[in-house]
C-alpha cells in the first residue's frame, strides 16, 4: 500500500512537472551606447577563445566582457591602427586572431595578444582584386574571403593569396555576398547570381531545386541540422546527406524579408534574423516576429549569435545589442503596459483553479492570467463595482467563488457574477476594524483572514458568517496583533507570525499559543514543506526547523554570509523539490537545501526586482508568481531543471600604472616588469559571464603580501601602492551569479627597486662612501694636527709665561741686588767730587758718577720692562730741558765712539725746542737708541 502511495505521488509530481510551463516571453537585456557600444548598427558578432564577444559596427570594433566595452576606432595619427570605422565583416580564426573587413580598406587582422593590426590591401598585396571585402570563412588554417566585384580569394597559412574569378574559375559572379564551411568541411559560396561550392579544388555551381533562376544569396549558415541558405526567393536547407529541402514557411522570407542569419536552438526551434527584424519559429508553427524594442519599424538584423550554452545575442538597430539568457524559458515577465495587463501594483495574487493566477491590481482591476499567457477580465459590471477599490488580497474557494480584500472590508464574487460585501461597520458579522492583510481558504472549506492590529477571523464561505473571532489582546493570545502573515499548515492548523515570533491556534481554548522553541524574534514570513519541516524568515536569515519528538528544532540557518539579505521577506514559497523561494525588496532568492546553494533569480531585462509585500503565490503546477514594485508581474517555472553547470573563463583583463597623474595600460605578459617610478598600479580580472555579470564576485591574494584572500566585490580590480621591490605573484579566483567557479588565474610581476637601490647605484654609493671615509680620515688627521699644534702653542705659551715670570723675577732680584752697590758707588763718587780733586781726577770721577747714574737708570728701565710685561708700568711725565738731557746722553755715548776711533760731536739745531714733555727715562732711552744706531752705522 505504501509503495503504491509513493508511486502515485511520483506520478503526480511527474505530471506537475510536465504541465508546469510559463508562456514563452523572451525579454532581451539591452547593451547600448550607454554601456560603451560604438553603434547600434551591427554587422557581425563573434566569440574568441576566451569567450569575449566581438562586435563589428558601423562606428568601430568593440569587445565586450559583460561589464566593460573596449573599442577600436580609426585614428588618423596611427597608420597601424584600424583603417576605418565601418566594419562590415568579421571572423575569429583558428589562431584566435580577429579578421576585419573595413569598408573599402581591405583586411585588417588583430593579433591574438590584441596589440597590433596586420593589414592586407591591393597596394601591398597585388593578388587581391578588390579592397571591398564582404565575407569571411575559415577552413582549418586557411582563410577564404569574398569581395565586391573582385571574386573569391584564399589566403594560405604562409600569407600567400590565391584569387578566383568568374571568367577564369567558373564563379557565378565576382560579387561574393556570403561564405560558409559546412560540417563536412566543404566551402560554400553565395553570390548575387546564385550558389557555388568548392569540390576537389574546383568551383562548381549549385542550382537550388525549385528555383527558376539563380537567386541572390544573402546568407549561408552552418547549423547542426545542415546548411541553411537565405536567398531572395526564400530559404533552403541542405542536410548532411546532401538532400535539399524548403520549410513550409520559406516563402515568408523572400526579398525584402530575406534571411540574413539563422540559428537552431537546443529544443529544435529557430531564431531567424531577416531584413525585417528578428523571428522565432517553433515546431510546425509559422515563425513569429519578436518585438525588439524601440519603434515598431522593420529593421534589418544582419546577424545573430547563439552561444553553446543556449544564450542568444541579437542586434537591435536603434536600440542596442540584445542578450537573451539561456534559461529564459523558465521565467516570463509582464508589464502593465503592452502585455495585455490592465492592473497597477499587483499586491493580490492567488492560484486560479482553472489554471493560471488571479490578479488584483491596486486600481481595482481584477483579471485572470491563464496558463497560456492570455489575460481574461471579469464582467464589466464587476469592474464598475471594483473601480475605486484597492485590492490587497485575493483567494478562490473550492466552489469557484472569488474573495477580494479592499479597504474597510472584503467582497465575494460568485460564479454567476453576484457580489456580496462585508464591512467593518456592519451590525452583523463585521470585518476587523483594521485593513485585512492575508486571506486564505483552509482544507475544511472555511475562510481565514488576519488584520494587523485587529485580530483573526474564521468565516463560512457559503454564508460569510463569522465562525471564530479572535480579537487583539491577551485573551486571544495576539497581544497587539502586530502580525505579518497567516498560514494554514498541511494538517489544517492555523499559524500566524509577527513581532512576537510564531504562534499556533489552540482550537480548544480558541486562542493563539506561542511556539516557544521557535523564539520570540520577529518573523516576516513562514512556509511549510510538509508537516515536519518549517521555514521562517527573520532579519537574521532564513531558518529551517524540523519537528522531532513533538518539538521544533533548528536544522540550518541561511544568513548574510551565504548571501541572504538582511531584510524582511515580502513572501515565501516552497516548491516540489523542497527549494525555498523568498521575495524581498532586493530581489527573488532561491535556496536549495540539498546543494546548499543560494541563487538570486535574475530578470531577463532591467525590470524592477523589488517585490511587493505578500505578493507571492505558487500554483499547483509549480509556477511561481510575484508582483513587482513597477507594476509588473513575474512568472517562474520552478519545475524546470537549471542549466547545466559551466566553467566560465577567468582572465586578467588590464594592467595599468599611474604615470604623470594618468593611468596607462601596459601589455599583459607572463612576467610584467614595472619602472622604478611606478609607485601605484592596478590589475583587473574579468569573468567572461554574460548572464548576470554585475553579481560576479572576485577574490585576490598577493603571495608574500596577503595572509588570506581579499574580497574584490564585483569589480575584480585591485590597486597596489608602495610595494617593496621584489617579484610578486597575484592569484585571482571568481564565482559567477549561478555559483560556477572557473579555474583560478595567476600573474607574476616585478617591482624594481628605485635607482638608488640598483647594483650600479650601490657600487657608486660604496665608492662615494669610501671617498667620504678617506676625506673624513684626512679631516680627522688634519684636526688632530691642528689640535696638537694648538696644544704645543699652548704649552709654549705657558713656558713663555713662566719664562717671563722668571725673567721678571730675575730682573726684580737683579735690580735689587744692583741698586745696593750702585748706591754705594754713587755715594762715594759724590764724596770724591765734594773733595779736593785735580781737574783730570775730577773729570774721571764725574764720568764715574754719571755712568753710575746711567747704570742705575738702566736698572730702572729693566724694572720698568718687567712692569710692562706685568701690565703695571706707570709713566712719569714731566717738562724736561732738552740740552741738558742731550749732554747726559752724549757723555755716555762719547766713550763708545772714541773706542771705535770716531770723534763724537753733538750739536742742537737752532729750530729744535728747548724743552720736551714726557717720561725722562723713556726719552733718554730713545736718545740712546738713536745715538747707538748712528755710531754703529758710522763705524761700518
Amino acid at each position: 500500500m505504501l509503495h503504491r502511495l509513493f508511486l502515485l505521488l511520483g506520478m503526480w509530481i511527474a505530471c506537475a512537472v510536465a504541465l508546469a510551463t510559463v508562456p514563452e516571453r523572451p525579454h532581451f537585456r539591452i547593451v547600448g551606447t550607454t554601456q560603451g557600444l560604438p553603434s547600434t548598427e551591427i554587422f557581425a558578432l563573434a566569440r574568441d577563445r576566451d569567450g569575449y564577444l566581438w562586435i563589428a559596427t558601423a562606428d568601430g570594433l568593440a569587445r565586450y566582457d559583460g561589464v566593460d566595452m573596449r573599442v577600436w576606432r580609426h585614428d588618423a595619427a596611427d597608420p597601424l591602427g584600424l583603417p576605418g570605422n565601418n566594419v562590415q565583416a568579421m571572423m575569429v580564426d583558428a589562431d584566435d586572431r580577429v579578421w576585419l573587413a573595413v569598408e573599402g580598406a581591405g583586411i585588417s587582422v588583430l593579433d591574438a595578444n590584441r596589440r597590433s593590426f596586420t593589414h592586407y590591401r591591393q597596394a601591398t598585396h597585388p593578388q587581391m582584386a578588390s579592397d571591398d571585402i564582404w565575407a569571411f570563412a575559415k577552413q582549418g588554417r586557411t582563410v577564404w574571403f569574398g569581395t565586391y566585384g573582385g571574386g573569391l580569394h584564399r589566403m594560405r597559412p604562409d600569407g600567400g593569396i590565391v584569387a578566383y574569378r568568374q571568367a577564369d574559375d567558373g564563379l557565378p559572379s565576382d560579387v561574393i555576398v556570403a561564405l560558409a564551411v559546412d560540417t563536412a568541411g566543404k566551402l560554400w559560396i553565395g553570390t548575387d547570381k546564385g550558389l557555388a561550392h568548392v569540390e576537389d579544388g574546383r568551383i562548381r555551381v549549385m542550382h537550388l531545386p525549385g528555383s527558376d533562376a539563380p537567386p541572390i544569396i544573402y546568407s549561408l549558415t552552418t547549423q547542426p541540422d545542415g546548411l541553411w541558405v537565405g536567398t531572395s526567393a526564400g530559404v533552403w536547407r541542405r542536410d548532411s546527406a546532401g538532400t535539399w529541402s524548403q520549410p513550409s514557411w520559406s516563402v515568408m522570407f523572400a526579398r525584402p524579408n530575406a534571411v540574413m542569419h539563422i540559428a537552431r536552438d537546443g529544443d529544435g526551434s529557430y531564431w531567424i534574423a531577416t531584413q525585417r527584424g528578428l523571428w522565432r519559429q517553433r515546431g510546425d508553427q509559422p515563425p513569429e516576429p519578436l518585438r525588439a524594442g524601440g519603434a515598431d519599424i522593420p529593421r534589418t538584423v544582419n546577424t545573430i549569435l547563439l552561444q553553446p550554452d543556449g544564450a542568444l545575442w541579437a542586434p537591435m538597430t536603434g536600440v542596442g545589442l540584445g542578450y537573451l539568457r539561456s534559461d529564459w524559458r523558465q521565467i516570463a515577465q509582464y508589464s502593465a503596459v503592452g502585455d495585455g495587463l490592465h492592473g497597477a501594483m499587483y499586491r493580490a495574487l492567488a492560484p486560479a483553479r482553472a489554471g493560471g493566477f488571479w490578479l488584483g491590481g491596486y486600481n481595482g482591476v481584477v483579471e485572470r492570467l491563464a496558463a497560456d499567457g492570455s489575460v481574461k477580465q471579469l464582467d464589466e459590471s464587476i469592474h464598475t463595482r471594483l473601480r475605486d477599490s484597492k485590492t490587497s488580497a485575493i483567494t478562490e474557494d473550492q466552489d469557484g467563488r472569488l474573495w477580494l480584500v479592499e479597504r474597510g472590508g472584503f467582497v465575494r464574487i460568485t460564479v454567476d457574477g453576484a457580489i456580496d460585501e462585508w464591512r467593518a461597520d456592519d451590525v452583523q458579522d463585521p470585518t476587523p476594524a483594521a485593513n485585512i492583510a492575508t486571506l486564505d481558504v483552509a482544507s475544511d472549506g472555511t475562510l481565514w483572514l488576519s488584520a494587523p492590529g485587529a485580530g483573526v477571523q474564521q468565516r463560512d464561505v457559503a454564508t460569510g458568517k463569522i465562525l471564530l473571532d479572535i480579537p487583539a489582546g491577551d485573551a486571544g493570545g495576539l497581544g497587539s496583533a502586530d502580525t505579518e502573515t497567516l498560514v494554514i499548515a498541511p494538517d489544517g492548523d492555523i499559524w500566524i507570525s509577527g513581532s512576537d515570533g510564531v504562534a499556533r491556534l489552540d482550537r480548544v481554548h480558541r486562542r493563539f499559543v506561542p511556539v516557544q522553541e521557535l523564539g520570540d524574534e520577529r518573523v516576516y514570513a513562514l512556509a511549510f514543506d510538509g508537516p515536519d519541516v518549517l521555514w521562517l524568515q527573520r532579519l537574521a536569515g532564513l531558518a529551517q526547523y524540523h519537528l522531532r519528538s513533538g518539538r521544533w528544532r533548528l536544522q540550518s540557518l541561511v544568513a548574510t554570509r551565504e548571501g541572504m539579505p538582511a531584510v524582511g521577506a515580502a513572501g515565501i514559497q516552497v516548491d516540489a523539490r523542497h527549494r525555498v523561494w523568498v521575495s524581498t525588496s532586493r530581489g527573488l532568492f532561491r535556496w536549495d537545501p540539498l546543494r546548499r546553494n543560494l541563487r538570486r533569480q535574475p530578470m531577463q531585462d532591467r525590470s524592477s526586482e523589488e517585490y511587493l509585500d505578500r505578493a507571492l503565490a505558487m500554483s499547483a503546477q509549480g509556477v511561481l508568481a510575484g508582483g513587482t514594485a513597477d507594476g509588473g508581474l513575474v512568472l517562474v517555472d520552478t519545475t524546470l531543471a537549471d542549466p547545466p553547470g559551466k566553467s566560465p573563463t577567468l582572465r586578467f583583463d588590464r594592467f595599468s600604472v599611474r604615470r604623470n597623474g594618468q593611468w596607462r595600460d601596459l601589455p599583459l605578459r607572463n612576467m610584467l616588469e614595472l619602472r622604478s617610478d611606478d609607485l601605484e598600479f592596478r590589475l583587473r580580472a574579468r569573468l567572461i559571464a554574460f548572464d548576470d555579470p554585475a553579481r560576479s564576485r572576485y577574490w585576490a591574494k598577493l603571495d608574500g603580501f596577503d595572509r588570506d584572500w581579499v574580497a574584490l566585490g564585483a569589480e575584480g580590480e585591485r590597486v597596489f601602492t608602495g610595494l617593496a621591490p621584489g617579484t610578486y605573484t597575484l592569484q585571482v579566483r571568481a564565482r559567477d551569479a549561478a555559483g560556477n567557479i572557473p579555474r583560478p588565474q595567476s600573474l607574476s610581476f616585478v617591482v624594481p627597486p628605485p635607482w638608488w637601490r640598483t647594483p650600479w647605484a650601490m657600487a657608486l654609493f660604496a665608492l662615494a662612501g669610501a671617498c667620504l671615509l678617506l676625506y673624513a680620515t684626512w679631516l680627522y688627521r688634519l684636526r688632530l694636527r691642528r689640535r696638537h699644534a694648538w696644544q704645543l702653542a699652548d704649552a709654549k705659551r705657558e713656558i713663555a709665561e713662566h719664562a717671563s715670570e722668571a725673567k721678571s723675577h730675575f730682573l726684580a732680584t737683579l735690580g735689587h741686588e744692583v741698586r745696593t752697590p750702585m748706591t754705594g758707588v754713587l755715594g762715594m763718587s759724590e764724596l770724591l767730587l765734594a773733595g779736593d780733586l785735580g781737574p783730570g781726577q775730577r773729570t774721571q770721577v764725574d764720568a764715574i758718577h754719571r755712568a753710575g747714574e746711567h747704570l742705575l737708570r738702566l736698572v730702572n728701565d729693566a724694572l720698568d720692562l718687567a712692569r710692562i710685561e706685568a701690565g703695571r708700568l706707570e709713566l712719569d711725565n714731566a717738562d724736561l730741558a732738552l740740552r741738558p738731557l742731550l749732554d747726559e746722553v752724549s757723555a755716555l755715548m762719547a766713550p763708545l765712539a772714541e773706542r771705535g776711533g770716531l770723534q763724537f760731536i753733538d750739536s742742537l739745531d737752532p729750530g729744535a725746542p728747548q724743552a720736551v714733555h714726557g717720561d725722562r727715562m723713556r726719552i733718554e732711552q730713545i736718545l740712546l737708541n738713536l745715538l747707538g744706531n748712528a755710531i754703529k752705522f758710522t763705524a761700518t
